[in-house]
Protein backbone atom coordinates (compact mmCIF):
# COMPACT_ATOMS: atom_id res chain seq x y z
CA UNK A 1 0.00 0.00 0.00
CA UNK A 2 3.06 2.33 0.90
CA UNK A 3 4.62 2.00 -2.68
CA UNK A 4 1.36 2.67 -4.38
CA UNK A 5 0.77 5.72 -2.51
CA UNK A 6 4.95 6.65 -3.25
CA UNK A 7 3.76 5.84 -7.08
CA UNK A 8 0.84 7.96 -7.12
CA UNK A 9 2.35 10.60 -5.44
CA UNK A 10 5.50 10.40 -8.05
CA UNK A 11 3.04 10.36 -10.61
CA UNK A 12 1.05 13.32 -9.57
CA UNK A 13 4.16 15.26 -9.32
CA UNK A 14 4.78 14.24 -12.77
CA UNK A 15 1.86 15.07 -14.40
CA UNK A 16 2.30 18.42 -12.55
CA UNK A 17 5.61 18.81 -14.22
CA UNK A 18 4.63 18.53 -17.69
CA UNK A 19 2.03 20.65 -17.45
CA UNK A 20 3.24 23.42 -16.07
CA UNK A 21 2.39 23.65 -12.55
CA UNK A 22 5.17 26.24 -10.78
CA UNK A 23 7.89 24.42 -8.82
CA UNK A 24 8.14 25.71 -5.34
CA UNK A 25 10.75 28.27 -3.97
CA UNK A 26 13.99 27.15 -3.85
CA UNK A 27 13.65 25.05 -7.15
CA UNK A 28 16.45 23.72 -8.90
CA UNK A 29 16.81 26.03 -12.55
CA UNK A 30 17.82 24.25 -15.70
CA UNK A 31 19.72 25.50 -18.40
CA UNK A 32 17.23 24.56 -21.45
CA UNK A 33 18.31 25.30 -25.59
CA UNK A 34 15.27 25.20 -27.67
CA UNK A 35 12.28 26.93 -29.04
CA UNK A 36 10.06 28.84 -25.90
CA UNK A 37 7.91 31.66 -25.41
CA UNK A 38 9.32 34.45 -24.08
CA UNK A 39 6.69 36.54 -21.45
CA UNK A 40 9.02 38.95 -19.20
CA UNK A 41 6.99 41.82 -20.68
CA UNK A 42 3.65 40.08 -21.74
CA UNK A 43 0.55 42.06 -20.84
CA UNK A 44 -2.07 39.68 -19.87
CA UNK A 45 -5.71 39.52 -19.40
CA UNK A 46 -7.66 37.52 -16.78
CA UNK A 47 -9.50 34.34 -18.97
CA UNK A 48 -13.33 34.44 -19.07
CA UNK A 49 -14.84 32.62 -16.44
CA UNK A 50 -11.62 31.78 -14.51
CA UNK A 51 -9.92 34.47 -12.34
CA UNK A 52 -6.86 31.84 -11.66
CA UNK A 53 -6.22 32.01 -14.95
CA UNK A 54 -4.62 34.48 -17.28
CA UNK A 55 -3.97 34.54 -21.30
CA UNK A 56 -0.68 36.12 -22.20
CA UNK A 57 0.51 36.58 -25.61
CA UNK A 58 4.32 36.17 -25.42
CA UNK A 59 7.46 36.20 -27.93
CA UNK A 60 8.32 33.39 -29.72
CA UNK A 61 12.79 32.76 -28.71
CA UNK A 62 14.93 29.89 -30.19
CA UNK A 63 17.91 29.30 -27.85
CA UNK A 64 19.24 29.27 -24.11
CA UNK A 65 16.51 29.70 -21.51
CA UNK A 66 16.07 28.78 -17.73
CA UNK A 67 13.24 25.99 -17.03
CA UNK A 68 12.67 25.09 -13.34
CA UNK A 69 12.01 21.63 -14.43
CA UNK A 70 13.60 19.01 -16.35
CA UNK A 71 13.94 20.70 -20.72
CA UNK A 72 12.54 17.08 -21.66
CA UNK A 73 8.59 18.35 -20.16
CA UNK A 74 8.85 21.41 -21.67
CA UNK A 75 10.32 20.58 -24.77
CA UNK A 76 7.91 22.09 -28.07
CA UNK A 77 6.23 20.16 -30.41
CA UNK A 78 3.40 19.42 -32.70
CA UNK A 79 0.37 17.99 -32.79
CA UNK A 80 -1.37 15.76 -35.73
CA UNK A 81 -3.38 18.55 -36.46
CA UNK A 82 0.05 20.87 -36.67
CA UNK A 83 -1.39 22.71 -33.85
CA UNK A 84 2.73 23.49 -32.21
CA UNK A 85 3.45 23.65 -28.32
CA UNK A 86 6.18 25.47 -26.59
CA UNK A 87 6.50 26.13 -22.79
CA UNK A 88 7.20 29.80 -21.23
CA UNK A 89 10.62 30.11 -20.02
CA UNK A 90 13.33 32.86 -19.01
CA UNK A 91 15.84 34.49 -20.77
CA UNK A 92 17.66 37.59 -20.88
CA UNK A 93 16.80 38.81 -24.12
CA UNK A 94 14.57 41.79 -23.79
CA UNK A 95 16.86 43.36 -21.12
CA UNK A 96 19.82 42.99 -23.51
CA UNK A 97 17.38 44.98 -25.51
CA UNK A 98 16.89 47.74 -23.36
CA UNK A 99 13.65 46.85 -20.93
CA UNK A 100 14.18 47.45 -17.44
CA UNK A 101 12.40 45.75 -14.46
CA UNK A 102 9.74 47.20 -13.02
CA UNK A 103 8.98 47.05 -9.42
CA UNK A 104 5.27 46.57 -8.22
CA UNK A 105 3.79 46.21 -4.81
CA UNK A 106 1.92 43.48 -3.20
CA UNK A 107 -1.75 43.11 -4.18
CA UNK A 108 -1.63 43.99 -7.40
CA UNK A 109 -2.45 41.27 -10.05
CA UNK A 110 0.24 39.97 -12.05
CA UNK A 111 0.70 36.33 -13.99
CA UNK A 112 3.17 33.71 -13.09
CA UNK A 113 3.89 32.07 -16.50
CA UNK A 114 7.32 30.00 -16.03
CA UNK A 115 6.87 26.42 -17.23
CA UNK A 116 3.28 27.29 -18.16
CA UNK A 117 2.16 25.90 -21.40
CA UNK A 118 1.50 28.00 -24.88
CA UNK A 119 0.16 27.35 -28.35
CA UNK A 120 2.31 29.59 -30.83
CA UNK A 121 -0.17 31.77 -32.58
CA UNK A 122 -1.17 30.07 -36.17
CA UNK A 123 -1.69 33.47 -37.41
CA UNK A 124 1.89 34.45 -36.37
CA UNK A 125 4.31 32.53 -35.51
CA UNK A 126 6.64 35.11 -33.74
CA UNK A 127 3.81 34.69 -31.27
CA UNK A 128 2.96 32.62 -28.51
CA UNK A 129 -0.48 32.29 -26.28
CA UNK A 130 0.02 31.24 -22.81
CA UNK A 131 -2.01 30.59 -20.11
CA UNK A 132 -0.62 31.29 -17.06
CA UNK A 133 -1.21 31.34 -13.23
CA UNK A 134 -3.39 34.99 -11.59
CA UNK A 135 -1.08 36.13 -8.61
CA UNK A 136 -2.56 38.65 -5.86
CA UNK A 137 0.36 38.44 -3.33
CA UNK A 138 3.82 39.09 -3.01
CA UNK A 139 6.17 42.19 -4.15
CA UNK A 140 6.72 41.49 -8.07
CA UNK A 141 8.60 42.42 -11.15
CA UNK A 142 8.05 42.72 -14.97
CA UNK A 143 9.61 43.99 -17.84
CA UNK A 144 6.45 45.26 -18.78
CA UNK A 145 5.03 49.02 -18.11
CA UNK A 146 7.65 50.72 -19.63
CA UNK A 147 8.75 51.76 -16.15
CA UNK A 148 5.46 53.35 -15.10
CA UNK A 149 4.16 52.24 -11.62
CA UNK A 150 0.68 53.04 -12.12
CA UNK A 151 0.36 50.47 -14.90
CA UNK A 152 1.34 47.89 -12.23
CA UNK A 153 -2.04 47.75 -11.87
CA UNK A 154 -3.59 48.28 -15.23
CA UNK A 155 -2.61 44.60 -17.02
CA UNK A 156 -1.66 41.40 -14.91
CA UNK A 157 1.67 41.63 -16.66
CA UNK A 158 3.63 38.59 -16.51
CA UNK A 159 6.06 39.08 -13.87
CA UNK A 160 8.14 37.27 -11.32
CA UNK A 161 8.25 37.62 -7.59
CA UNK A 162 11.68 39.96 -7.01
CA UNK A 163 14.21 36.87 -5.50
CA UNK A 164 13.03 34.80 -8.17
CA UNK A 165 13.86 37.61 -10.60
CA UNK A 166 17.85 38.16 -8.94
CA UNK A 167 17.24 34.67 -8.84
CA UNK A 168 17.05 33.61 -12.76
CA UNK A 169 18.87 36.57 -13.68
CA UNK A 170 21.98 35.37 -11.40
CA UNK A 171 21.45 31.91 -12.99
CA UNK A 172 21.15 32.91 -16.49
CA UNK A 173 24.40 35.42 -16.09
CA UNK A 174 26.28 32.28 -14.66
CA UNK A 175 25.25 29.69 -17.10
CA UNK A 176 26.49 31.89 -19.99
CA UNK A 177 29.16 33.39 -19.11
CA UNK A 178 27.80 37.23 -18.80
CA UNK A 179 30.02 39.15 -16.51
CA UNK A 180 27.48 42.14 -16.19
CA UNK A 181 23.76 42.01 -15.63
CA UNK A 182 21.90 43.26 -18.10
CA UNK A 183 18.40 43.11 -16.06
CA UNK A 184 18.48 46.79 -14.54
CA UNK A 185 15.44 48.25 -12.26
CA UNK A 186 13.71 50.94 -13.97
CA UNK A 187 14.27 54.52 -12.37
CA UNK A 188 13.20 55.17 -8.79
CA UNK A 189 10.53 58.25 -9.11
CA UNK A 190 11.45 61.61 -7.53
CA UNK A 191 8.85 62.72 -5.63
Amino acid sequence: MRLAMLGLALNILAVGAVLGFAAPAGATNYLCNQAFALCTSAPCIPQPGNPDVSICVCEMQEGPNLATVPCDTVRPSTDANGVRTVYSQFALTQFQQGKKGLRCPSGTPWSQCLNKICTVDPANPDKAICACDVVRSGEWQTAGGDCQAATCGTAYWSGALLADSRNNADFMMQQLKIATSPAEACPVPTP
